[in-house]
């Protein structure tokens, strides 16, 4: 089976448990033994048979095309960037294979990272390694080893929870948006050694990952507690690298209200 094939039919399946009946002017009706649509439900109000519907769920449907998938989106109520996600698998939207970042472009890369200093900056990679990162942001985020990777340094180390106020929303967003960007590489050994060793160690991981959650990971807000500053909030910027698809380049700008509290932020990265 097509591995894409299978994640369509496994994100819309997902997306068809969030939608109740009155959500699409159906009769709320008896009660139901699964929370959510019908397949059948789906295709009636998609104009599709329920049989073809139900080949897409199964990941066996291999020619359905974008106005089939427009409107089981409609349906179920899909966002853009799960429109989106939902099209790139089906073969409709632009995808580049991810690329590993060349050992010669790290000087590059860390010339990026500390010209925004002392404002935290880092460099992920397809698999979310942390290729490069500014002193600041390997001190305040926790970001140990030669090369560690942000997702086992977000569910696996015990200190993550205490770093981060808002643990469980950062770690879903997290999950929501590698699961869009790795989107390419469903059939990649190195990504399913990830996500199974993750999935073994964290039931949260676990957890998330089998929601297929999909979400754009563009900007956000995100608060970091440090021990002698209190409560950091930063505006989180993502951004992708010209030529190389997967690499992207995080940058915490931070949201300070007194000149006086930058200036102790400026010291963060000899002190954190």
């Amino acid at each position: 089976m097509d591995p894409k094939l299978a994640e369509l039919g496994n994100f819309l399946a997902e997306r068809r448990a969030e939608v109740t009946p009155q959500q699409v002017g159906l009769p709320r009706g008896a009660a139901r033994r699964v929370p959510g649509l019908r397949r059948e439900e789906v295709a009636m109000l998609a104009g599709i048979g329920a049989s073809w519907y139900a080949w897409i769920e199964q990941g066996r449907a291999k020619n359905v095309s974008p106005e089939i998938l427009g409107a089981i989106a409609q349906v179920l109520r899909l966002d853009e960037a799960q429109r989106l996600y939902a099209m790139r698998l089906a073969g409709y939207a632009p995808a580049g294979r991810p690329q590993a970042c060349p050992d010669d472009d790290l000087p590059l890369l860390l010339q990026i990272v500390d010209g925004f200093l002392p404002s935290p900056a880092y460099v992920l990679n397809p698999y979310w390694d942390v290729t490069v990162a500014n002193a600041t942001a390997t001190r305040l985020l926790g970001l140990t080893g030669e090369r560690p990777n942000y997702l086992e340094t977000l569910f696996l180390d015990p200190a993550a929870p205490e770093r981060l106020p808002h643990w469980e929303q950062e770690a879903a967003a997290a999950v929501a948006a590698f699961r869009v960007q790795s989107g390419d590489l469903l059939a990649d050994a190195r990504l399913a050694g990830l996500v199974g060793a993750l999935s073994e160690r964290s039931a949260l991981f676990a957890s998330l990952w089998a929601r297929h959650l999909v979400a754009d990971s563009g900007g956000a807000t995100q608060l970091v507690r440090h021990p002698e500053l209190g409560e950091l909030e930063f505006t989180r910027v993502s951004m992708c690298l010209s030529g190389r698809p997967g690499m992207q380049v995080i940058l915490l700008s931070p949201q300070f209200g007194t000149a006086e509290l930058t200036e102790q932020f400026a010291g963060l990265g000899a002190r954190v």
